[in-house]
C-alpha cells in the first residue's frame, strides 16, 4: 500500500509510440515520446482495486523488484525485532507530504516514529 500512494518513481521510463495512435482523444504520430503517470494510476478513486503499477508490469516489469522486496522484507523483521513497540510518532493522517515535481513525485516531509514505548 506505501509504495502505491508513495511511488519513488511517478513516471515511467520514457516510452514510444510503435504506430500512430489517438490517445484520449489526442493523435500522435508513430514514434511520439509517451511517459505513463504510475502514481496517477495507482491512486486514481475510479480505478477498480487490482495489481498496483509502481513496479510496472509485462515485458516492462522493474528486474529489481524482488530484490526491493525482499529488502524491504529484510527491514521490516529487523525493525520488529528489535523494536516491537515502534509506532508512528504522529498520528497517520497528520503525515505530510511535499511534491518535487516532475519524475521525481512526492515524498513525506518526515517520517518521525518512537521506537520505545
Amino acid at each position: 500500500m506505501t509504495l502505491r500512494l508513495h511511488s519513488p518513481a511517478p513516471f515511467s521510463l520514457w516510452r514510444f509510440t510503435s504506430a500512430d495512435i489517438e490517445l484520449a482523444g489526442v493523435r500522435l504520430p508513430a514514434r511520439s515520446p509517451v511517459l505513463i503517470d504510475i502514481q496517477g494510476i495507482n491512486t486514481d478513486p475510479g480505478r477498480s482495486i487490482g495489481p498496483d503499477l509502481t513496479f510496472g508490469a509485462g515485458p516492462h516489469y522493474c528486474t529489481g523488484a524482488q530484490l526491493a522486496q525482499l529488502e524491504l522484507s529484510a527491514v521490516v523483521e529487523v525493525l520488529r525485532a528489535d523494536f516491537p513497540d515502534a509506532r508512528l510518532a504522529v498520528p497517520f493522517a497528520e503525515l505530510r507530504q511535499t511534491d518535487l515535481g516532475g519524475i521525481q513525485g512526492s515524498r513525506l516531509t518526515t517520517l518521525s516514529v518512537k521506537l520505545r514505548g
